[in-house]
């Protein structure tokens, strides 16, 4: 077929010319699509991100989990994110058994196998609820003799921080998995108990509580971020970590 005319009265196609035209625009034009299409699928960061936190960190205003997953999120939109919260020993089980990524945990001792990188510090203290004899007393005028006579309730996966400060004679007769756990017992008024400050301070409990004794009792609890220290990192796991770091002025190298 005759596409063009040239000749003195200058270049001109014909119908036959201007409707291959239009088809190759298209065609070239469905080129440049592809190649698009595939460069996303190459570069665009998908899977899954599968992280663990112990309870009750939300209430704490160092806890910056949801600024991080939220900018993590706009960079890689088609990751799915799955939370588990479990205590701090179930937490590094499944960091080592690769069914995570990443965790959130107070730490004991460190795992082989795990790297630990710090990142915040809350405060704990002693309390009781309303009803327990206690509570007149505090927080700074508790008599040792009352004290002594008190249940303490604590939580299981941090019984040996606690068993430090409990040192002068206080025991446990009660445990609980997590902090909500301490909560309820310490609101029987029956119990004295381990709770962070800003769970404390956030929570609307139906009867009010009292620290016993901080300057005595009351201790930081260190958070860190627990990784597997060798293995393949994936590209949701790599964004999400160097927004962590960002957040937190971590070197997440190594």
């Amino acid at each position: 077929m005759t596409l063009c005319r040239r000749g003195r009265g200058g270049f001109a196609l014909t119908d036959q010319g201007r409707s291959v035209l239009v088809e190759v625009r298209q065609l070239l034009g469905a080129l440049d699509g592809f190649r698009e299409r595939m460069s996303n699928i190459h570069t665009e960061i998908g899977g899954e991100l599968n992280l663990g936190i112990i309870d009750t960190l939300i209430t704490d205003p160092h806890f910056r989990l949801p600024q991080v997953l939220a900018t993590a999120k706009r960079r890689a939109p088609r990751v799915q994110i799955n939370i588990s919260v479990d205590p701090p020993n179930l937490l590094e089980k499944a960091l080592l058994e690769e069914r995570l990524h990443a965790a959130i945990v107070s730490v004991r001792q460190r795992l082989p196998g795990l790297t630990y990188r710090f990142l915040y510090a809350e405060q704990n203290n002693l309390y009781c609820a309303e009803p327990h004899p206690l509570y007149r007393y505090c927080p700074d005028e508790v008599p040792t003799d009352m004290l002594m006579g008190c249940e303490v309730v604590g939580r299981s996966y941090a019984e040996q921080d606690e068993a430090r400060q409990l040192a002068s004679g206080l025991v446990r007769s009660a445990t609980a998995n997590d902090v909500e756990g301490v909560a309820l017992l310490v609101l029987t008024g029956r119990y004295i108990g381990y709770l962070p400050d800003h769970y404390v301070r956030a929570t609307r409990f139906g009867l009010p509580l009292r620290a016993v004794l901080p300057a005595r009792f009351g201790y930081l609890v260190e958070f860190e971020l627990a990784t597997r220290a060798r293995g393949h990192v994936s590209p949701a796991s790599r964004n999400f970590l160097a927004e962590l770091g960002r957040e937190y002025e971590l070197a997440m190298g190594g």
